[in-house]
């Protein structure tokens, strides 16, 4: 039986920003708020859980296994969180 190649995915999902608070301006304070409605929030949970449980299932004693770690991407223009795969420095 031949062997298929795993697709990656570029992306575990994401979800669509409510609002910020304070609101968006030319330039930021140091700590804002991302306000998510419950169905969006229950997107950004499913796709956390999917890229934390593909994270799991590597060799944690290896580089890859520990290297292993999540981008939390927010566009601030589009009003939206995506998810995917990164490595720590």
């Amino acid at each position: 039986m031949k062997k298929t190649a795993v697709k990656k995915k570029q992306s575990y999902g994401g979800c669509t920003i409510n609002h910020f608070s304070p609101a968006k301006k030319d330039t930021w304070p140091e700590a804002i708020n991302i306000v998510l409605g419950f169905e969006e929030a229950l997107k950004l949970q499913l796709a956390l859980q999917a890229r934390l449980m593909d994270i799991n299932r590597l060799n944690r004693a290896t580089r890859e296994g520990k290297a292993a770690a999540v981008n939390l991407r927010v566009y601030t223009g589009r009003m939206r969180i995506t998810l995917d795969t990164a490595t720590v420095q």
